[in-house]
């Protein structure tokens, strides 16, 4: 194999990145994306940076909304019985 400088090296990742993404339908994408998030979201440090990250993205409303979703047995039944 061909040595390459670091940016030589970057260049290469940033081009079969793109390939990849490229050679993805919007159902693959959406998949990736979503399994990244939640690989990358379970490595938080900390369940209060996780409510911090969320109402900084959204607001304190949508992390209460979801806090409720997930602790009202109703919905919760809910989203098991249509896994």
């Amino acid at each position: 194999m061909r040595e390459l400088t670091t940016p030589q090296w970057d260049a290469l990742i940033e081009q079969y990145v793109q390939l990849q993404v490229d050679s993805m339908d919007y159902k693959s994408l959406e998949a990736f994306v979503k399994q990244t998030l939640t690989q990358d979201l379970q490595e938080v440090a900390s369940r209060e940076e996780l409510c911090v990250d969320i109402e900084c993205t959204f607001d304190e409303e949508t992390l209460n909304e979801l806090i409720d979703n997930v602790t009202n047995e109703t919905v919760t039944t809910t989203e098991v019985n249509h896994v």
